[in-house]
């Protein structure tokens, strides 16, 4: 989720053009309409969302898809506003701006980190 046009349409090109399917939202109620109708792998949010922020909305996918990864991207990350939203961060918080390698090692590691392990292997 991202609510500038800009923003959104460059990392949707970006992300498409190193193997990503993505599907962009520009509001948390977007994106969660967007989630009943679909298969979702991985959130990327922006933190600070009109109407509801980042975190609010990855409760209410998270309620419904456990163990779906989370990267969020912030300009302006508070802290308390994480804390606030009792959200079990086990993911990523990338400053903005940041580099497009940056995202995309964090997108793939938490991508891999959220693959479940093989019981037989061990």
């Amino acid at each position: 989720m991202e609510d500038d046009d800009a923003v959104r349409a460059l990392l949707g090109r970006a992300l498409r053009a190193n193997g990503f399917e993505v599907v962009a939202a520009a509001s948390g109620e977007e994106a969660l309409d967007l989630e009943h109708d679909r298969q979702v792998d991985l959130l990327l949010s922006d933190v600070l969302l009109p109407n509801q922020n980042g975190f609010e909305v990855a409760n209410q996918i998270q309620a419904r898809s456990p163990h779906i990864p989370i990267v969020f991207m912030s300009g302006y990350y508070d802290q308390a506003l994480a804390e606030a939203a009792h959200l079990d961060i086990s993911s990523t918080i990338l400053q903005k701006p940041f580099a497009m390698a940056d995202l995309l090692a964090h997108l793939r590691a938490a991508c891999a980190a959220s693959k479940p392990v093989d019981d037989a292997a061990h």
